[in-house]
């Protein structure tokens, strides 16, 4: 009787340790106190969120940056959110990847959330802003600059291969649900809206069409790349992550292709974070 009243006294005495505990601060908290007051800490101090704005050649980019408090240094990650998103929807990812020891900073693309517009499709704007933005962060003293890898999403994984391709900045880089060769996408795609939105963004010039195919380009890659795609993905045709494949296999370049069956665009974050954290682990953090 004696061991089983202890026991239920322990196990009441844990709940109502666990009760008391504050609630994890939710993504639209996290967003309110950092517009408010520019930082909010996390996780009992652990996280460190900072607002992380600035300006490139008198144009307003919006930035947060997401990092394990403490001096660091510690590898890096640049993340570009996709259409209609911004630098705070990253908040979910980012704090993954802060548990997991990384820093990273997320922007919003020019014409998306405080970052002044237009939004040119991921084009010399975006392409300038998100490198600005990488180099800046770079030299912050609890960044690894020679451990930084990229991530992006749908759009935002098509600036995030130019980025990776076209820079020596980057030693890896997760792609998902993007396109990489912009003539042959405008082609593929079946809903009108988002073939209007590349056409009244970029244009189909030859040398607009050349700036958005980074499929052209991936000679210049400096690291590994892990490309993760919905096989039923009707905005990014499965094609584009195939073709991207295919071109990286033709030039000896390590790569992982990750094509999920039954998923359409809208991943479950699960289904990419996971992965995507266990790959710049792997080689940023496991090669440090």
């Amino acid at each position: 009787m004696l061991k089983i009243a202890i026991l239920a006294w322990s196990m009441l005495g844990c709940a109502a340790t666990v009760a008391q505990a504050p609630a994890p601060l939710q993504a639209s908290e996290i967003e309110a106190r950092v517009r408010e007051t520019g930082r909010a800490e996390l996780a009992g101090g652990r996280i460190v969120v900072e607002r992380y704005d600035f300006d490139h050649g008198g144009v307003r980019v919006e930035a947060v940056v997401t990092r394990p408090a403490g001096p660091g240094p510690n590898p890096a990650l640049l993340l570009v959110p996709g259409h209609s998103r911004t630098a705070y929807d990253m908040l979910p990812q980012s704090v993954r990847f802060a548990r997991a020891g990384f820093a990273s900073v997320a922007v919003s693309q020019p014409g998306y959330g405080g970052s002044a517009g237009p939004a040119d499709f991921a084009g010399p704007r975006t392409f300038a802003a998100l490198r600005a933005a990488a180099e800046r962060f770079a030299r912050e003293p609890y960044v690894d600059a020679a451990h930084m890898g990229v991530y992006g999403y749908s759009r935002g994984a098509l600036a995030a291969a130019e980025l990776a391709a076209r820079t020596d900045l980057f030693k890896a880089a997760v792609l998902g649900g993007g396109i990489y060769d912009f003539r042959a996408a405008f082609d593929q795609i079946g809903l009108a809206g988002i073939r209007e939105n590349m056409a009244a963004e970029a244009g189909m010039s030859e040398e607009a069409v050349r700036f958005r195919s980074p499929i052209r380009d991936m000679e210049g890659l400096d690291g590994p790349v892990l490309i993760v795609h919905g096989a039923d993905d009707a905005n990014a045709p499965p094609a584009q992550a195939r073709a991207l494949d295919e071109r990286l296999t033709a030039l000896g370049r390590e790569h992982e292709l990750l094509m999920l069956p039954g998923r359409d665009h809208a991943l479950p974050m699960a289904d990419i974070i996971v992965p995507a954290t266990a790959f710049f682990t792997r080689h940023l953090a496991g090669r440090r």
